[in-house]
């Protein structure tokens, strides 16, 4: 199983306050079965630059690996590093972004604002794919359906160059909508979007877990798959 969002990252946003807390979420994904872990902290543009971001990430992720040798875990799932990119007016010029992708992908999480969704954002989004010659995949589509009381907003990303990640969360609290969406393919990407081991901790297995027993499980295969194929084939470049 893929965690394709989390903010396990010590000291690096809201997520994660320590090594000790990164280690809980680490061992308690793969408890859940994840095998796969993205590191996806929160980037801002107008607060951060992609270097010094970039830098910080590495730093985080190096004490994280060292705590993992030092403790000789072996009940860790490989991680990933990403970013969870901020949304802003001109991004799609910004060739600086190209860097914040997700692992060896082309895949760029995007997080749009908390307000309605305009065809205007949409666009800068879809001209961010062409012009950084990436993925771009929408953070949350869920949250933002709930939060907004938008239930448009699935159909308005059928026709665009963009792909749609929702968070484990949707499967437990509107599993109908969320198994409905999956079977007809409008998700993409799955992730816990975990920040800690209290009210955001993670969660891949309940999602899972419903998955299995509505007997959609091949569909939530294809997923990982997409993911695993897309690396298999970096590595062999």
């Amino acid at each position: 199983m893929i965690d394709f969002h989390s903010h396990f990252l010590p000291d690096m946003d809201d997520g994660s306050d320590s090594i000790e807390t990164s280690l809980a979420m680490l061992h308690e994904s793969w408890r859940q079965g994840v095998r796969l872990m993205f590191a996806t902290p929160h980037f801002y543009a107008e607060e951060d630059d992609p270097e010094s971001f970039l830098a910080r990430r590495s730093e985080a992720y190096a004490r994280v690996r060292e705590a993992i040798e030092a403790r000789q875990d072996s009940e860790i799932p490989d991680i990933l590093l990403g970013a969870e990119i901020y949304y802003f007016p001109g991004m799609s010029v910004a060739e600086e972004l190209r860097a914040l992708s997700m692992g060896t992908t082309p895949f760029l999480l995007i997080e749009p604002p908390m307000i309605p969704w305009g065809n205007s954002m949409l666009d800068e989004i879809e001209l961010t794919g062409e012009n950084l010659h990436c993925i771009p995949v929408i953070a949350h589509v869920d949250r933002y359906m709930r939060m907004l009381r938008d239930a448009s907003l699935f159909d308005r990303l059928r026709d665009r160059r963009i792909l749609i990640q929702v968070n484990a969360s949707f499967f437990v609290h509107d599993s109908e909508r969320a198994l409905e969406l999956l079977r007809q393919n409008r998700i993409h990407f799955i992730g816990s979007d975990c920040h800690n081991m209290d009210e955001r901790a993670p969660n891949m297995g309940s999602a899972e877990e419903i998955i299995r027993l509505d007997g959609a499980t091949e569909y939530f295969r294809t997923i990982n798959q997409r993911i695993f194929s897309l690396l298999e084939r970096q590595q062999q470049l």
